[in-house]
């Protein structure tokens, strides 16, 4: 047996279950310091744990001693993002040239069309893949929206959930601009086209990554308290979701059927009530948050905190107010 293999292996371990040396320490009821100084090769685990190890780490001890196949133990559970996703910001990317180019020569270009599409391919479709791509390969998940590292995840299926989303992201990122280029660049007189557009994308790219997390719950949460907490979590999300999507909405259309133009004091007052909206349901849905976070799943007695009702009730006035102004 190789004693720095050991140590290797104790670490590389549990980081792919994304398990700090406090969770190992604890599971084993053991001191910290004691973790760290295994995977630090000072000092060796004795049997019994080691046995525990393995069943924590969900391999055999000869592979947790060095002593097994490596390559296979190596391999095991590696997940990759491949190379589709690079093709669809391609075809993203082709799409917007051929958009520019030919609305140039056409004198039909629109800034604003462009912008639309630079947003959907660079700062999310290129972006979120390569911030993804970098989460899978160096087992970092710290900035991804929701993880907590005080929960134990199964790692191999967060980042099958990663390059799932990732996939769904770019080919509906690609899908979009495709369609904002060909019905802008043939200037087919569909503008109201690009506005259900933009917001069908927001509503799919929110649903899709909301159902996503919830199918793979069970799979990605080890606890079953963290998975009775994400569940709950997710109808919270979606609702909160709907209500931004229905003030974008409400104010596209005030602004259409009243006939408000931009830089004006009726659009000015539309805009501060939207913004007043959302900031009345994002503080509804951050307390609605930090209440799950704190729930003790074995209480069933499960009851909505007074302020997220009174937060949404005042959206919703915001929102009716918009008609009157």
């Amino acid at each position: 047996m190789n004693e720095n293999q050991l140590a290797e292996n104790l670490m590389n371990y549990r980081k792919k279950k994304g398990l700090s040396q406090e969770k190992v320490s604890e599971y084993l009821e053991v001191s910290r310091q004691a973790v760290t100084k295994w995977e630090a090769n000072t000092s060796r685990p004795s049997s019994d744990n080691l046995i525990k190890l393995a069943q924590l780490f969900e391999v055999d001890v000869d592979t947790l001693l060095g002593n097994g196949d490596r390559e296979k133990s190596s391999t095991q559970g590696e997940v990759s993002i491949g190379k589709m996703p690079w093709v669809f910001i391609g075809i993203s990317v082709l799409c917007i040239l051929a958009y520019i180019i030919h609305s140039v020569l056409t004198d039909i270009f629109s800034i604003g069309i462009f912008i639309c599409m630079f947003i959907v391919c660079i700062p999310i479709q290129l972006f979120l893949h390569a911030y993804f791509s970098n989460a899978i390969k160096n087992d970092f998940f710290n900035g991804i929206a929701g993880f907590d590292d005080k929960i134990e995840y199964n790692i191999c299926e967060v980042k099958k959930l990663l390059a799932q989303i990732d996939l769904h992201i770019g080919i509906l990122s690609t899908v979009s601009i495709f369609l904002l280029s060909v019905i802008n660049g043939l200037n087919l007189k569909m503008q109201w086209f690009n506005g259900i557009l933009i917001v069908v994308y927001i509503l799919n790219f929110i649903t899709s990554i909301e159902m996503s997390n919830y199918k793979m719950t069970d799979k990605i949460y080890r606890r079953e308290d963290d998975r009775k907490r994400a569940k709950r979590s997710i109808p919270v999300t979606v609702i909160y979701t709907l209500i931004l999507c229905v003030g974008i909405g409400m104010t596209g259309i005030v602004f259409e059927v009243r006939g408000i133009e931009n830089n004006t004091l009726a659009a000015m007052k539309i805009c501060g009530l939207l913004i007043l909206g959302i900031m009345c349901a994002t503080i509804g849905f951050l307390v609605e948050n930090h209440k799950i976070k704190k729930w003790n799943p074995a209480n069933t007695n499960y009851k909505t905190n007074i302020v997220v009702i009174i937060s949404v009730f005042i959206c919703v006035i915001m929102y009716g107010f918009m008609w009157v102004v």
